[in-house]
C-alpha cells in the first residue's frame, strides 16, 4: 500500500498554481478526510487521477491499495488473490473490471451511486451514454460504478493507397468478411521489402489468431462457460475458421513473425508497415494517432500520407454494437466504507468534466468517456458503436491452466487444416473432443486444490 498523507496538501498548493482554480475550503481543509482507493500502481495512480484530485480536494488524505500479481501464489487465482485482497486492505474506492464490476454487484459489495447522481443532475451530462447504459445493464438496472476511461479499437486506412489503386475505401459497421474481401482487393504480388498489403490486425500472426478475433467480435465462445462443454464443430465456427484460414492465405494481411509491442517513434517506423505506407488497412486503438503525429513533427524522413478512421469490424447480426471495446477501469465505491463522502468526490471527481477537459489535452490508448473536449476529429470513429454485455458470471471458472493447453491444441489443429493434412471439420472435432478432456483435467485438479 502506498501512502501519501503529509504530501496531499503540499501537493494540492502546487497543482493550484498550474491549475485553474483551487477547490479545496476553509471549512473542509480544517478536517482532514481519509480515503483509500484501489489502483494497479501508486506512482500510476497519482499520475493519471490522484494529483488532480488533491489539487481540488485538498482536505483528503489519499492512500493507494495495490495488489502486486507477481508475488501471487501459484496455487491462488487472481480472482481469489481480489477477493482476499479486498476483505484485508478493504478500500474505500475499488478498481475493477466489467467482468470483477458485475460479479461484485451480484455479491452486494458495492454502494449504489443512484442517490448521488439523482441529486447532481447534471453529473452525467456529456458522458458517453451507451457506457453508462452498458454499466447499468451489468449492475442490474442500477449504476454501481463509472469509468472515466475506455479502451477500442478502430479501423485506420491510407486514403492515398486506396485512391492509387482506384478502390473505394472502407466505411463504419463493416464485418469481418466484408473488411477481408476489401483487403484482397490490393494486388499481393511485389517484392517482399516493398509490397503492399491490405490489412494489418496487431499480435495477429496466423490463422488461429485472426480466428480468434474474429470469434470475439461475433460472441463466439469455445467453451460455455455454464456447462463447461467446449463445443466448436459448428457451422458458426466452421465459418469462422474457414475466414482466417482464407484470408491468411491470401496474401493480403501482413503476418509478421514476432509482434511488435511498441517503442521510440523511430521503432514504429522501422517496424510498423502501416506506419511506413505500405499497408491500406489497420486496425489499431487510438494510440497510434499520436504516433502519426509524431513522425510528422519529429522525422523528416518520414512520408506522410492522408489516413482516416471507421468503426472496427462488427457482428453482422448486430452491426451498431461492439463486443471489442472494453470498458475496463471502472471505478466503484466499497458497501459499507466509513469514508463514503470522500469516495463519492474521488469517482465523481475523475468522472467529471473538469477532470476530462486537462486530460483531453493528450490521448493515448485508452480514451476519455468525456469526448467533448477532444478537437481529434478522427476520434470519433472510437465512439459510434455501443459496447456489448458479456455473460461474464461463470468465465472466471475456467482454470488459466486450460486456456494455455487449449490455444496450443487450437493452433496445431487448424495448421493442419490449413495445409490440407485433415478436413475443417475433422480439425473442428478434434479441437472439441481433445479440448473437453483438458478442461475436464483441469476443473478436476482446480476442484482438488
Amino acid at each position: 500500500m502506498f501512502r501519501r498523507k503529509e504530501w496531499s496538501l503540499l501537493c494540492s498548493i502546487v497543482l493550484c498554481l498550474g491549475v485553474a482554480g483551487c477547490y479545496a475550503t476553509p471549512e473542509k481543509a480544517a478536517q482532514q478526510r481519509s480515503l483509500k482507493v484501489m489502483y494497479f500502481g501508486d506512482s500510476s495512480f497519482f499520475e493519471d487521477y490522484g494529483d488532480l484530485f488533491l489539487s481540488r480536494y485538498g482536505d483528503v488524505d489519499l492512500d493507494v491499495a495495490v495488489l502486486d500479481q507477481s508475488t501471487l501464489p501459484p496455487e491462488k487465482s487472481y480472482r481469489e488473490a481480489l477477493d482476499d485482497f479486498i476483505q484485508l486492505e478493504k478500500p474505500d474506492v475499488l478498481y475493477l473490471s466489467a467482468d470483477e464490476y458485475a460479479r461484485y454487484v451480484q455479491k452486494g459489495m458495492l454502494a449504489s451511486l443512484e442517490p448521488y447522481i439523482q441529486a447532481d443532475h447534471d453529473g452525467l451530462s456529456g458522458m458517453q451514454s451507451s457506457i453508462i447504459d452498458f454499466l447499468k445493464e451489468l449492475g442490474g438496472g442500477q449504476l454501481y460504478g463509472l469509468s472515466p476511461t475506455f479502451y477500442n479499437t478502430a479501423l485506420y486506412y491510407n486514403a492515398d493507397l486506396f485512391k492509387q489503386y482506384g478502390i473505394t475505401p472502407p466505411h463504419d459497421n463493416m464485418t469481418w468478411q466484408e473488411i477481408l474481401e476489401l483487403a484482397a482487393r490490393f494486388p499481393a504480388d511485389g517484392d517482399e521489402q516493398q509490397r503492399i498489403y491490405g490489412l494489418s490486425v496487431p499480435f495477429v500472426q496466423t490463422a488461429d489468431d485472426l480466428a480468434a478475433r474474429i470469434a470475439n467480435t461475433q460472441g463466439l465462445s469455445a467453451v460455455n462457460p455454464k456447462t463447461m462443454q467446449v463445443t466448436l464443430n459448428t457451422d458458426s465456427w466452421k465459418n469462422v475458421w474457414n475466414m482466417a484460414i482464407n484470408a491468411t492465405q491470401s496474401g493480403a494481411l501482413d503476418l509478421p513473425e514476432t509482434p511488435f509491442y511498441g517503442g521510440s517513434l523511430q521503432d514504429f517506423l522501422d517496424n510498423d508497415l502501416f506506419v511506413q505506407g505500405r499497408v491500406a488497412m489497420k486496425l489499431d486503438d487510438a494510440g497510434i494517432m499520436q504516433v502519426l503525429a509524431g513522425l510528422t513533427k519529429t522525422l523528416p524522413d518520414f512520408k506522410a500520407f492522408q489516413f482516416d478512421t471507421v468503426t472496427g469490424p462488427v457482428d453482422p447480426l448486430d452491426r451498431s454494437s461492439s463486443r471489442d471495446m472494453e470498458v475496463g477501469q471502472i471505478f466503484a465505491i466499497r458497501a459499507g466504507t466509513p469514508n463514503l463522502e470522500a469516495a463519492w468526490d474521488f469517482v465523481k471527481y475523475v468522472n467529471s468534466d473538469d477532470y476530462a477537459a486537462i486530460k483531453a489535452r493528450v490521448f493515448n490508448s485508452n480514451l476519455l468517456t468525456r469526448m467533448d473536449h477532444y478537437s481529434e476529429s478522427r476520434l470519433q470513429a472510437f465512439y459510434k458503436l455501443d459496447p456489448l454485455m458479456v455473460d461474464y458470471s461463470r468465465k472466471a471458472d475456467i482454470p488459466d491452466t486450460f486456456t494455455e493447453r487449449f490455444n496450443a491444441l487450437t493452433s496445431t489443429e487448424m495448421s493442419k487444416a490449413a495445409r490440407k493434412e485433415i478436413s475443417l471439420e475433422e480439425a473442428l472435432d478434434n479441437v472439441s473432443k481433445t479440448g473437453q478432456a483438458l478442461l475436464d483435467e483441469a476443473l478436476a485438479k482446480q476442484n482438488n486444490r
